[in-house]
């Protein structure tokens, strides 16, 4: 459960009424939730007397709770308040990053009283810094690092797979660091003397988090285009002189077929019919 929000008890004019209902200026305008984790939702309510407040989804105008009563079928959502409290919780169980969007706390007044609020669901995730396909020749070093973002904490293991073993352990030459920086996960892998055995697929799969992949190509003088088709293509190039020697050949080349098409008995130029 989080902390309370304090209310103010200062007057703000066109805000707050010593009797009227009126939502606290405290009420954020933005919550951040994790996926998966509880998310609460607060509006903080002053005076509300025998009015009630309810709580709407934005993006289709669903009514999720009046009062303490829920009125929707997905059980994830309740209110919660305490009695003598002026804060009113909407709680929101597992949410996923669909859930992120705008939710609406009102009160019954005439006209209604409301407050917009964005929650943003954020979804733990691991992130490889070179990208999803990395080059380099063979006998240099592969460096990878990899970053866990957006998770509640840090995480409490890290692992490196080589397609289908675990790089940390099972691979020869790999070396593994973790460390945090802020609150953020940060590891590296490197492997000195990358050799063509070592290009596949490299995984980074923190404890907290969606797993991050990459594509290694260890090159052994290969183009890297190359690389992307089962058949090595064909590349030509010209250069100023070849094109002159190619110039010159010409006439040679195309000397047979025009002695063998003056052997040949010709037609007439003209085929009609002159009588």
């Amino acid at each position: 459960m989080p902390e309370s929000i304090e209310a103010h008890k200062t007057s703000f004019p066109g805000r707050v009424s010593a009797t009227a209902p009126y939502i606290d200026p405290v009420t954020p305008h933005r919550v951040y939730a994790y996926a998966g984790t509880t998310a609460f939702i607060p509006c903080v309510v002053n005076n509300l007397g025998q009015r009630s407040v309810s709580w709407v989804r934005h993006h289709d105008i669903h009514v999720l709770t009046v009062g303490r009563f829920t009125f929707t079928n997905d059980d994830r959502f309740e209110v919660h308040h305490d009695d003598g409290s002026n804060e009113w919780l909407l709680r929101l169980r597992s949410p996923s990053t669909n859930d992120t969007g705008i939710y609406e706390c009102q009160i019954n007044t005439k006209p209604t009283i409301t407050q917009l609020i964005h929650l943003e669901v954020l979804e733990p995730r691991a992130v490889i810094t070179a990208g999803q396909e990395l080059y380099l020749d063979r006998g240099s070093t592969l460096r990878l690092t990899c970053q866990v973002l957006d998770a509640p904490s840090s995480s409490d293991f890290l692992l490196w797979y080589h397609e289908q073993k675990v790089a940390n352990y099972e691979v020869d030459k790999v070396e593994v660091s973790v460390r945090v920086d802020n609150d953020t996960t940060v590891s590296s892998l490197t492997l000195r003397d990358a050799q063509v055995h070592n290009s596949g697929q490299y995984t980074c799969s923190p404890s907290n988090a969606k797993p991050a992949s990459i594509r290694v190509h260890v090159l052994s003088g290969e183009h890297p285009a190359a690389m992307q088709t089962n058949a090595a293509p064909v590349l030509l190039s010209f250069s100023p002189s070849s094109y002159l020697s190619w110039k010159r050949m010409m006439p040679a080349l195309l000397l047979p077929f025009f002695s063998l098409w003056l052997s040949l008995p010709h037609l007439p130029l003209s085929l009609h019919n002159t009588s």
